[in-house]
């Protein structure tokens, strides 16, 4: 039997150990308010991941507009291996209250176990130390089972479990106040399962060193520029699983504890700053996340960013949308005036088909896209440098075939719009359009962006495509493609779409390449691309997303160089 599932995560404790407020309420006090439900959404506490509870009050009242006291309590008894001391602990034997860390631990206390059985001890009855000894545990330190005993760590609403409370049990005590605070209500509790230590990081990835469209070497550790003499820039998409699409019902191979946002968002920052693109072109961010932890994060390694939520309108509360965000190194980029365009595919479906029901109904995915139009700053060369960076998330369902490709035309015919607009011409100024495109190597959005043109496999039963040109006048190439960076291959080969890498989404139901990194091979070269993922960390926690890997995509990384 897993330990985790020992004792319960959230643990409701009986009205009768409650604490309730003195009698004698003075006449005209409020009086304080009752706790309905007390829950945190994380029920496995992990070090470093921030624990704040949900509280519901009776009839209603928003808990942001009363006085509640908050009490964070740690457990003196360590759940450590019964063994060796370790934890955290993956292992627990039934018959009594041992726990291991390790296969090997529980094999070496087996030895004692078929004695325990002959003397008749069960975990309700009373170890002395004759049954000790018969069960082979002489010269142990073994902890009799009593009451739980605590000591509090903390008053504030929200607590991050710390080094020392690894091992350890947490129980929070909230108290509602009346509002002038003299008069304290019934208290709820709960605890938490014991907290564990993260796993460590996996070693980072390097990059690989481009020359000539050829893979030369590899960089060292830590190394985020290949050449840092030649004029350029880094780039990077990801796709970064909203929290609002990872449940455990989707990714049910994942540990729980690993899904919650308050342990991803910790693992996918860390990447992010090891990193350390220029651009950034992010997917499925949702709107509170961006708003309240990655543009502040990011804010202070020197990034700013926009971000752009999808346009449905029908998930309830504020921010619990996703959608696309670019960020960018203010000490390297700015945004060239009316260079930012965000690209709403229902307004154009409205816009061009509002005649058509049927066809405006399967258009109608509320998926988005971004264009920036940015300027490289001092200290670099005095012309002007500037660059259009493009980011999308296209629709995902397999059975719109024609939609993906109808939504990847008109983002094309955006770029193109936005470039004659501020230059005159669709070849003067450098483009890199990346995110999930959510279509395989050689599918009819990959031929449209890569060859410039397309058939489309199916033809158009629905009649979306009709009044497209299916076509466009960029000279366009996938970064990852252009070198084979999953193999020693050059771009010599006529078939691109075969060098593309062989998964950037890998989960137990499907595994393959979804996202790209296109430029206009024209005016920039690829100078550098961060190896691929190491398939044995991928499928040692069976899929993505992972304790490891805390996206069910992983990120790909490009450096550019201008040509001219």
């Amino acid at each position: 039997k897993q330990a985790g599932a020992t004792p319960p995560a959230l643990e409701w404790v009986d009205s009768s150990n409650d604490e309730r407020a003195p009698p004698g309420q003075g006449p005209g006090m409020s009086s304080p308010p009752t706790i309905s439900r007390l829950r945190l959404l994380s029920d496995q506490p992990v070090e470093g991941c921030e624990l704040t509870p949900d509280i519901f009050l009776a009839n209603g009242v928003p808990a942001h507009t009363c006085r509640l006291e908050y009490k964070w309590y740690r457990s003196i008894t360590k759940m450590a291996c019964s063994w060796c001391g370790k934890t955290p602990v993956i292992m627990q034997r039934l018959t009594d209250d041992s726990y291991f860390c390790s296969v090997a631990c529980f094999t070496n206390a087996w030895q004692g176990h078929p004695n325990q059985h002959r003397t008749g001890l069960t975990s309700s009855g009373v170890r002395t130390e004759t049954a000790k000894q018969a069960e082979g545990w002489v010269g142990r330190d073994f902890t009799e089972t009593t009451e739980q005993k605590w000591v509090e760590v903390s008053d504030v609403s929200t607590y991050i479990p710390s080094l020392d409370d690894v091992g350890h049990m947490l129980k929070l005590a909230v108290t509602p106040l009346s509002a002038d605070g003299s008069q304290k209500g019934i208290a709820k509790t709960l605890k938490t399962n014991y907290v564990i230590a993260p796993p460590p990081p996996p070693p980072p990835r390097r990059m690989l060193l481009v020359r000539n469209n050829v893979v030369v070497s590899l960089g060292k550790p830590g190394t985020n520029r290949t050449n840092a003499n030649r004029l350029g820039f880094t780039l990077l998409t990801y796709n970064v699983l909203s929290e609002i699409y990872a449940t455990a019902d989707a990714y049910p191979y994942c540990a729980a504890w690993a899904l919650p946002w308050n342990y991803r968002r910790r693992n996918i920052m860390r990447e992010l700053i090891n990193y350390r693109a220029d651009i950034m072109c992010l997917q499925e961010v949702q709107a509170d996340h961006f708003e309240n932890f990655l543009e502040p994060e990011l804010a202070k390694y020197n990034y700013a960013g926009v971000h752009k939520c999808k346009t449905r309108e029908f998930m309830g509360q504020y921010g619990k949308m996703d959608g696309c965000a670019i960020l960018y190194r203010r000490d390297k980029f700015q945004v060239v005036p009316g260079g930012q365009h965000d690209v709403e595919f229902n307004t154009i479906a409205r816009q061009r088909h509002s005649n058509d029901r049927n066809v405006l109904n399967r258009l109608l995915k509320d998926n988005v896209a971004q264009v920036l139009l940015l300027e490289m700053i001092a200290p670099h060369p005095a012309t002007r440098r500037q660059l259009l960076v493009a980011n999308t998330h296209i629709n995902a369902s397999p059975e719109f075939a024609d939609v993906k490709l109808w939504q990847t035309q008109h983002l094309v015919l955006e770029i193109e719009r936005m470039l004659t607009q501020h230059s005159g011409s669709t070849s003067t100024i450098p483009v890199v359009a990346a995110g999930d495109f959510n279509s395989l190597p050689g599918s009819d959005p990959h031929t449209l962006l890569a060859n410039g043109l397309v058939q489309p496999e199916n033809g158009d039963p629905s009649g979306v495509l009709a009044t497209l040109p299916l076509r466009h006048s960029l000279p366009l190439r996938s970064a990852m493609a252009t070198v084979g960076a999953h193999a020693n291959a050059s771009a010599e080969s006529h078939e691109l779409q075969r060098m593309e890498p062989p998964y950037t989404n890998y989960t137990t139901s499907f595994v393959g390449t979804l996202d790209y990194i296109f430029y206009t091979v024209d005016r920039l070269s690829v100078g550098g691309l961060l190896q691929m993922v190491d398939d044995r960390q991928v499928q040692e926690h069976t899929a993505l997303p992972s304790p490891l890997f805390s996206s069910d995509h992983t990120p790909l990384l490009s450096e550019f160089h201008f040509k001219r």
